[in-house]
């Protein structure tokens, strides 16, 4: 008899009104595996003196697990739509982008950065096939989008949760399948999909000519640092809440040392000039006049370290860190002035939350 694989799997994940109580999952994620979800109880014992051996123990606290949850980019999935909403916390409804007789209508999601993410969390549930393993609660406090392998665009999350349990009435095998999952085919964000631009904050508005083509690689993280104490009454912890400001790093490699990725970033560095930048995916056509899009727009780059590493005679590729700050003013061409703001257009019209 075959054992248990991870291609007889599926997992989902929904909003959860009320920390503590799950709630039924009905948006599908491919994530590359489980994070190492398992249940963690303290086994507490008595160590006093009069005993030879130690006996019999009792089950303390659950411990929280805090996990990280890697998959592909894309840019049709609800799953991902959702928590990316749970880090930044406040999204608009969508609005109709382009609507012409005859072609496929494209909606425009606007996700800006809410001040915190206090009551926002998802209930997870993964089909392990022999039984369902389910995290009651859990926030999503973190993403990350990297370059991945073969030029493909990598996401993960972090999620911090209450605990799982595989006795669920809430989420059996049947609610998990019966989600709906994205397309995995020509879905996914792709390096040559991506135009980065960037000037500086007090420039006119980004144009084609801000372009940054010599970009190898770039990253963007968010983290919204959590407290999760563990209180009287219940075994796992309360919902976590902001416990500190959340920070929004954006990593640049360049290809090569000239000009502009040496001199000018130097010349920042030393007198802390701040940048403005766009970071824009570009897929495939969903009407004749809007793509598949996502995009991170950032009003105030503080850059706060570059390098330029050298070795033998390779080629020297310089390395840059920006922070993605509060701007004093809104940015010719950025009418905000939150750290980020994440927009996307999309084929159907989905609600975040």
């Amino acid at each position: 008899m075959s054992g248990v694989t991870g291609k007889i799997m599926a997992m989902a994940v929904a909003k959860c009104n009320t920390w503590g109580t799950p709630a039924s999952v009905t948006k599908g994620v491919y994530f590359n595996d489980d994070g190492g979800l398992q249940l963690k109880p303290a086994y507490v014992d008595d160590i006093s003196f009069g005993q030879a051996f130690l006996g019999p123990a009792d089950v303390g606290d659950i411990a929280s697990p805090d996990l990280t949850w890697s998959t592909r980019n894309r840019y049709e999935d609800s799953g991902q739509l959702l928590m990316k909403a749970e880090v930044i916390g406040s999204p608009n409804a969508a609005v109709i982008s382009t609507s012409a007789t005859g072609q496929t209508t494209s909606w425009k999601h606007v996700i800006d950065l809410a001040p915190n993410i206090d009551g926002l969390a998802i209930t997870a549930a993964i089909d392990r096939f022999l039984y369902v393993d389910e995290v009651i609660s859990a926030k999503v406090y973190g993403f990350s989008v990297t370059n991945g392998d073969g030029g493909v665009m990598d996401l993960s999350f972090k999620v911090m949760g209450a605990k799982s349990t595989n006795t669920s009435t809430t989420n059996t095998r049947s609610t998990v399948n019966g989600s709906t999952f994205p397309a995995l085919r020509a879905n996914r964000i792709f390096r040559k999909h991506g135009v980065l631009r960037m000037n500086a904050n007090t420039a006119g508005s980004l144009l084609a000519a801000d372009a940054i083509q010599i970009a190898e690689s770039a990253s963007f993280e968010v983290v919204r640092p959590q407290d999760a104490p563990n209180v009287y009454g219940q075994d796992y912890v309360i919902e976590p809440a902001d416990n500190g400001f959340p920070t929004f790093t954006f990593n640049v490699t360049y290809s090569r040392m000239t000009t502009t990725s040496a001199n000018s970033l130097f010349t920042a560095l030393s007198s802390a000039g701040p940048m403005k930048a766009d970071w824009v995916f570009s897929g495939a056509f969903i009407n004749s006049t809007d793509r598949w899009t996502e995009m991170y727009q950032f009003p105030y780059l503080e850059l706060q370290d570059f390098k330029t590493p050298t070795q033998g005679a390779q080629q020297v590729k310089p390395q840059a860190q920006f922070m993605a700050k509060f701007a004093p003013t809104s940015p010719n061409g950025m009418p905000f002035i939150n750290p980020f703001r994440l927009t996307l257009t999309l084929q159907n019209s989905i609600a975040a939350f």
